[in-house]
């Protein structure tokens, strides 16, 4: 009876689960009608114990009855969260270089570290310095080469999202270089900022190479123009003389006469590419007597001379359009240069352009058969035009196949492939092409012969073909590009009439010439710089791949590189990432640098050489006076207050008084099954005990 009474409550508590405090009474009902039931015909004759029996019994079965419902116990715990302090300190260049006369450097950093220490009493308390980016701790030295105050201001809100952030105290003379202005992010910050104004608001005498303009790339042979800033502050009535100097020789000087107390000069300066690598300039400003800083004095900037240009030829049937438009496309890449010529007229140096482009040929008036066996192991670009003679072309190269039987002229509309991956176009330029004229070419079947890569099917009306428009291939490192039709220049003044510009062809061309005319890397062991130039606070990274013979990346040997610069060797080891390898080599100083890497994979020795350059950056030191009306309106927009490093210990009573700042109490609600309670089991188990001993000692088992 007792097991079908338990079975049935625990089948009836199954459409029970959400309870409230009336569902007591039918569990009291329950244990007390099985207790009345079990105990009502007992032959019990002691009335005490009898009832005493009942009781446990019926406290018992309710309780159990109670447990069937699975009863939660609810709990609310409060937490109090401290306000966060964030005290943030600048560790730029700028803050030594700007100092205040009398500014006494140990006390200020003896009060701001006691600062922290006071408000860590109240409060939680986080101090971070800034400048390249954002570190923890004190920072004293003030080295960094530049400050980003929005960078600091998107890591507190990043870094203690959900947090109770009080305050922010922000040290610093206000003087940014990078980053957007901060301001916007005191009028929406929920907390007060408060600013210590470091530096001097007051302009001291100072002669400032301000900034420098110049192509990063030239050509040898070719002059090139060296644009310079010069400013001077407090510095009126003097002389000085700028002085500019170069590796290669070259040495020129401009007199400087300042006549105002803020005077701004720019100079141009023209130089000569004698050699080709690195041209290394040197810009020096003479110091005057009483200048607050000749660091800001000099700059080194680095130029790379190349020893030409990539050479483009088009060679064509006859005089067309096309060929313009071509050429000013090409050319908008000052790493090409670009020469036409006619069939009648021929270069007898073939073997000095990277890329041919053949338009309308080979012709029936001009087969060129000489001069395609001349450059088969050359890229080319075939462009297929109404005087193309279609079959001697289709025998000429490997990559698409034309079969034509008539001289009918067809117009073909571009279909842009999906799927092409030889290199990439923007998606306006996509839609700007798919939109333009049709080409005109013989009608033919168009088909490819071997694997290549269609970029553009042909479209002869509203219908798409399979049959290509342009396309790639590239057999034992030739590449070969087809487009079976002639004029991009009705394409090109389309595109200018419709959006003002000739970007999408342009790109299309551009890009068309520029995977043509790239050689492929074979080398097994490729070693590489990130980028080809760095600054001197950035981190110098490189890449490594090594290849085995089957052409499969193989990171299982080691690889070390020694950097060179000025007479210093630096030596490392790559680490293993993937299947690749990669170095972080840390901070370097400024400087040209070659490098020389060396492997060893089975019996082969490999190596691979380059070279990359470090500039200085010398931003921190281009403005010396300080902006403390910054560090006000932070201050003012967001409820705090602007304290001179004297006053730093006013700090901790403004924070303390500030509303804003307080204590947060969060309540955190938990529930618990009853029947997990260790406590409510022991008095389950003490019941069933304590009536089964009275039962026992009273002879009742």
């Amino acid at each position: 009876m007792a097991y079908l009474t338990i079975d049935m409550f625990l089948l009836f508590s199954l459409y029970f689960n959400n309870l409230s405090a009336w569902w007591l009474l039918p569990c009291l009902f329950f244990g007390f009608g099985l207790a009345l039931l079990f105990y009502q015909k007992s032959n019990i004759e002691n009335k005490n114990l009898k009832n005493l029996l009942f009781g446990l019994r019926f406290i018992l079965l309710s309780l159990l009855a109670f447990l069937l419902m699975a009863p939660l116990l609810k709990s609310i715990k409060t937490r109090l969260e401290k306000p966060l302090i964030v005290i943030a300190q600048d560790a730029s260049a700028s803050i030594s270089s700007s100092a205040q006369k009398g500014f006494d450097s140990v006390r200020y950093q003896q009060d701001f570290k006691k600062l922290a220490v006071d408000l860590g009493d109240n409060y939680e308390v986080k101090v971070l310095n800034f400048g390249d980016g954002i570190k923890a701790g004190f920072d004293f030295q003030q080295k960094a080469k530049q400050t980003d105050l929005s960078q600091l201001f998107s890591y507190i809100r990043e870094q203690y999202a959900n947090r109770n952030i009080g305050a922010v105290v922000l040290a610093s003379d206000g003087i940014i270089n990078r980053g957007v202005n901060p301001i916007e992010e005191a009028k929406t910050s929920l907390y007060p900022i408060y600013t210590i104004a470091l530096g001097d608001t007051i302009p001291k005498k100072d002669l400032v190479l301000s900034g420098t303009n110049y192509n990063n790339l030239v050509y040898l042979g070719n002059d090139h123009q060296v644009e310079i800033q010069v400013s001077a502050f407090k510095a009126k009535g003097t002389n000085s003389v700028l002085n500019i100097t170069t590796n290669d020789g070259q040495s020129k000087s401009q007199a400087l006469n300042i006549d105002d107390d803020e005077w701004r000069k720019t100079l141009r300066i023209n130089l000569e590419t004698r050699k080709k690598g690195i041209q290394k300039i040197s810009v020096d400003i003479k110091s005057v007597q009483g200048e607050l800083s000749t660091q800001n004095n000099q700059q080194t900037i680095f130029v790379e001379v190349l020893d030409g240009r990539e050479k483009v030829l088009i060679l064509a049937d006859a005089p067309h359009p096309d060929i313009s438009a071509l050429k000013q496309a090409i050319t908008i890449n000052k790493n090409y240069e670009v020469k036409v010529a006619l069939a009648d007229d021929i270069p007898a140096n073939l073997k000095d352009f990277g890329l041919i482009i053949f338009h309308a040929l080979p012709s029936f008036s001009h087969p060129m058969a000489n001069v395609l066996a001349q450059t088969s192991r050359k890229s080319r670009w075939f462009i297929v035009g109404t005087s193309s003679n279609t079959s001697a072309l289709s025998q000429q190269q490997s990559l698409i196949d034309i079969s034509s039987t008539n001289k009918v002229v067809q117009e073909y509309l571009s279909a842009i492939n999906s799927s092409f991956y030889a290199f990439t176009l923007t998606a306006e330029t996509k839609n700007r092409l798919a939109a333009l004229a049709p080409l005109v070419a013989p009608y033919a079947n168009y088909s490819l012969k071997n694997a290549g890569l269609v970029l553009f099917n042909q479209k002869i009306g509203g219908v798409n073909t399979n049959a290509p428009l342009l396309s790639f291939g590239n057999q034992e490192g030739v590449k070969t590009a087809i487009l079976t039709g002639e004029g991009i220049w009705r394409w090109r003044l389309e595109d200018y009439e419709k959006n003002d510009n000739h970007a999408a062809v342009d790109e299309l061309i551009s890009k068309t010439v520029q995977y043509l005319s790239a050689k492929d890397d074979q080398r097994k062991f490729r070693v590489y710089p990130a980028k080809n130039r760095f600054l001197e606070n950035d981190r110098i990274t490189l890449n490594g791949e090594l290849y085995n013979d089957s052409y499969e990346l193989d990171n299982s040997a080691e690889v070390s590189i020694n950097l060179k610069n000025a007479g210093k060797n630096y030596s490392f080891i790559f680490s293993k990432v993937g299947k690749s390898y990669q170095l972080d080599a840390g901070f370097l100083p400024a400087g040209e640098y070659n490098f020389e890497s060396t492997t060893k994979l089975g019996n082969n020795n490999f190596n691979a050489r380059g070279r990359f350059l470090i500039e200085a950056n010398n931003v921190e030191l281009m403005q010396t006076t300080a902006n403390h009306q910054l560090l006000y309106n932070l201050a003012a927009q967001s409820d705090g207050k602007m304290v001179m490093p004297t006053q730093i210990n006013q700090l901790k009573d403004l924070v303390a008084k500030n509303d804003m700042v307080k204590t947060v109490s969060y309540e955190e609600k938990s529930y618990e099954d009853l029947i997990n309670l260790k406590w409510f089991f022991a008095l389950l188990i003490s019941l069933l005990s304590v009536e089964w001993f009275l039962r026992k000692r009273n002879g009742l088992i």
